[in-house]
């Protein structure tokens, strides 16, 4: 009961400290790999999180207990997940409560990680990360929608098979390509395995979606405008990883029809 007063008590004044600008708060994009990362401090009460920048820790005590917050608002779908780093003999497990106090999720081994939760309410949600055995260094991630961790795989070469692989559940694989307005393409996404269920994104340079496809075959899409497109690869839910081959062809543009005046 005290731990549920506490944290009624301190939801308010999280809540006004995520949302100010942070240090890295210029690493946040949803399209690169994050370079920033921050370091878990122990003795924190509740250290901000922020989405797509990693927080690395270590518990070396089985009773130790590390807390974060991270603010969202009502309905937002929003996801966790801690993972130990290599070498480490820790099995982790969190637990997150709403900002009312109530336990809503618990991630354990051996996927420690809640994807696609919706957010019942605006405000700053706890989150109590420890070792359900064992013990060594862990990254503990949060981020928006259904992935935790994007990856830059590069630019695609046309009419060339691009190999990529989703590593760890719940990554997302990010590809680049600068085309010309009005070009048209098709693209193909074949994983290794036939059991491997893959998602493409395909968006423009302003960052509109244009096409979100299960499967990730495109037959046919004419690009609006000069830019780098990006092309995002994904496991719905996270719930698989493996190898796949990607491949973007530019397709010849059919012939501007002409009309030419009628004979009579």
């Amino acid at each position: 009961m005290s731990r549920i007063i506490l944290l009624l008590a301190v939801v308010p004044l999280i809540g006004l400290l995520l949302l100010a600008p942070g240090p890295h708060s210029g690493a946040q994009s949803a399209t690169a790999t994050p370079t920033a990362f921050m370091r878990a401090r122990p003795n924190a009460e509740f250290q901000p999180l922020q989405r797509g920048v990693p927080i690395l820790g270590e518990l070396t005590d089985p009773n130790s207990v590390d807390r974060f917050a991270v603010f969202a608002a009502a309905n937002e779908i929003i996801s966790f997940g801690m993972f130990p780093e290599e070498g480490s003999a820790l099995v982790p497990r969190f637990e997150v409560y709403a900002p009312n106090g109530e336990r809503i999720a618990v991630g354990s081994a051996p996927f420690a990680a809640v994807i696609g939760y919706r957010a019942p309410a605006t405000g700053a949600y706890i989150v109590f990360a420890r070792a359900e055995r064992g013990r060594g260094a862990y990254s503990f991630w949060v981020n928006s929608g259904e992935s935790l961790r994007d990856i830059a795989r590069g630019a695609i070469v046309p009419d060339q098979p691009m190999q990529g692989a989703l590593l760890r559940r719940a990554d997302r694989d990010i590809w680049q390509i600068a085309l010309r307005g009005g070009s048209p393409i098709e693209v193909a996404l074949e994983p290794e395995v036939p059991t491997l269920t893959l998602t493409l994104e395909i968006l423009a340079p302003d960052g509109t979606l244009l096409t979100a496809v299960a499967g990730g075959d495109v037959p046919l899409l004419y690009v609006p405008s000069d830019g780098v497109y990006t092309l995002r690869v994904y496991a719905p839910r996270a719930a698989a990883r493996g190898a796949y081959q990607l491949r973007l062809r530019l397709l010849s543009a059919p012939p501007t029809p002409t009309f030419g005046s009628v004979i009579n």
